[in-house]
């Protein structure tokens, strides 16, 4: 079973290289930095990916700001700009919300990893990509780490190019995808593997799950082992990034969304302790 889907998904992609390219995943415009953001699914086993140009017309720029110099100042204006804004947001928090048009895979997809990124690879180094909200883990990249990590993100997005399929090259608001197999060198979703090539720690997560967002950039453009740039990416509100996959009427879709922090069980206490504080309170005035 897994062969003969891996012998199809190779047939399909030779078959789209031998076409032009479609809904290109874009690295920049005159408008705005940084890429496209893209969805990374791959089956190990089978051998099997699935690369996703959301349909959505934003930018790593739009999220994080522009780029700034790499000093103490500059660091600390790309940290601070590295909030998502209010007008980005809507009902319910939700940023975006699609199917996952020619997902691959079966019914069985306990092997399939997922991610979801956007890169700057001009000036220093930036990029946005998910970790799983169950491991708190920092990344602790250096500023080389990041480098390598946007550097192989670049060449992956350029080579999935050539097996994207969906739309004309100039509708970009509409969604391409790209099946690809192991055989298709830098165009395969899994290429990169899971920390993209041992640079960051995992960055995956399975179908079904949800992830958090992290911001990760160089401190310095020099080549340094010093410590990149890094902060969970949250609104200007201070709520969490959160990017799921889920089931709804057989398909399976992507859903980015703002959302509020969960109190920590001693923030319940405190509060607690101050209402049973304030009805103290009142009944010594009463009495």
């Amino acid at each position: 079973m897994k062969f003969n889907l891996k012998a199809l998904v190779a047939a399909v992609a030779l078959s789209a290289t031998a076409m032009s390219a479609n809904a290109a995943i874009e690295q920049g415009t005159a408008t705005a930095t940084g890429s496209d953001f893209v969805f990374s699914a791959w089956d190990s086993v089978a051998g099997v990916g699935y690369t996703y140009d959301l349909n959505w017309n934003k930018y790593l720029s739009d999220f994080i700001g522009a780029d700034a110099s790499a000093n103490a100042a500059g660091n600390a204006t790309v940290l601070n700009n590295a909030k998502v804004a209010t007008s980005l947001v809507g009902a319910g928090g939700v940023i975006f919300d699609d199917v996952l048009t020619g997902l691959p895979f079966g019914a069985d997809t306990s092997n399939v990893q997922w991610s979801l990124g956007a890169f700057d690879n001009g000036g220093r180094t930036r990029m946005l990509i998910t970790k799983d909200v169950t491991d708190v883990a920092a990344f602790a990249p250096t500023s080389n780490n990041v480098k390598a990590a946007v550097t192989g993100f670049s060449s992956y997005a350029a080579a999935s190019n050539d097996f994207i399929v969906g739309p004309a090259a100039s509708d970009y608001a509409l969604d391409g995808y790209a099946v690809t197999s192991d055989t298709n060198g830098a165009g395969y979703a899994g290429n990169m593997g899971n920390a993209f090539v041992n640079n960051l720690s995992d960055t995956t997560n399975t179908l079904g799950s949800q992830s958090f967002m992290y911001f990760l950039a160089q401190s310095t453009q020099a080549s340094s082992n010093l410590a990149a740039l890094q902060q969970q990416l949250k609104t200007v509100n201070g709520d969490s990034i959160v990017v799921k996959t889920y089931q709804q009427g057989g398909q399976w879709r992507l859903n980015i969304a703002a959302v509020a922090a969960v109190p920590e069980p001693e923030s319940y206490a405190m509060f607690l302790a101050g209402l049973g504080l304030m009805g103290f309170i009142a009944r010594r005035r009463k009495a």
